[in-house]
């Protein structure tokens, strides 16, 4: 593999110069994970970030217990795990390569003795950091804005529906925007500043608070009667 070559290619190196690249490459390890692999998750403490080069990484939260949301998927440029090399706290997030993935990682303190040896190549780097860091802030206060508006305009709507669903005990099937499915009784239909909370009893005896934000849709489960309206989100 041409090192230099493949971190020229990378977005968060390109403003580098050869002798610059030449300096970077001393610190990054490269390394190869399977798909479905974890390579860090939500609590973690974390003292490394990663770069992809090849494949694909998937950065989740866990919303409930059986509910996870999809924050980013990234691909070949995609940097993940950087507040790692500027203060060491526990990761915020899980990243899960989602296919084999080709990755560099950089050690914060390997970061911090570059930072120190070769300050202008420090500086382009922080600057990258600090403009994903923007993007992705700018990114997450849109969806929040959303989820208030999306919140606020339907909750009235639905709460008559909600209600009769609860009084009748019926059974519904609520699909994620994870991909995944949630079954049994509604118990509570609560609104909060975000929006829309959902109180499920599962057949396995368990409560499940759901978002509204995490709700692709909703229907009676299979071999119901339907007699109205379950509030089918779209």
């Amino acid at each position: 593999m041409n090192n230099s070559g493949t971190l020229k290619e990378l977005p968060i190196f390109s403003s580098l110069t050869d002798d610059e690249i030449r300096d970077v490459s001393e610190i990054c390890k490269y390394q190869t994970v399977p798909a479905g692999e974890i390579i860090f998750s939500e609590g973690d403490s974390g003292n490394v970030m990663f770069i992809v080069i090849r494949g694909a990484v998937r950065i989740h939260t866990r919303i409930t217990e059986n509910v996870d949301k999809t924050l980013v998927t990234l691909r070949k440029g995609g940097l993940f795990g950087e507040m790692a090399v500027i203060s060491e706290e526990q990761r915020t997030a899980t990243a899960k390569a989602i296919e084999e993935t080709e990755l560099i990682s950089i050690g914060q303190e390997d970061f911090r003795s570059l930072l120190d040896r070769k300050p202008a190549v420090g500086k382009k780097l922080l600057e990258f950091i600090v403009k994903v860091l923007a993007g992705r802030l700018k990114a997450t206060t849109d969806l929040y804005r959303q989820a208030v508006d999306w919140g606020i305009s339907i909750s009235g709507i639905l709460e008559l529906n909600y209600n009769q669903l609860i009084s009748q005990q019926r059974e519904i099937v609520i699909d994620l925007n994870s991909g995944k499915s949630v079954s049994g009784i509604l118990l509570k239909a609560e609104k909060h500043v975000s929006g829309l909370e959902l109180l499920l009893k599962t057949g396995s005896e368990k409560f499940v608070v759901i978002p509204y934000a995490a709700i692709s849709s909703i229907s009676f489960a299979a071999g119901k009667e339907d007699h109205g309206d379950t509030g089918r989100k779209t």
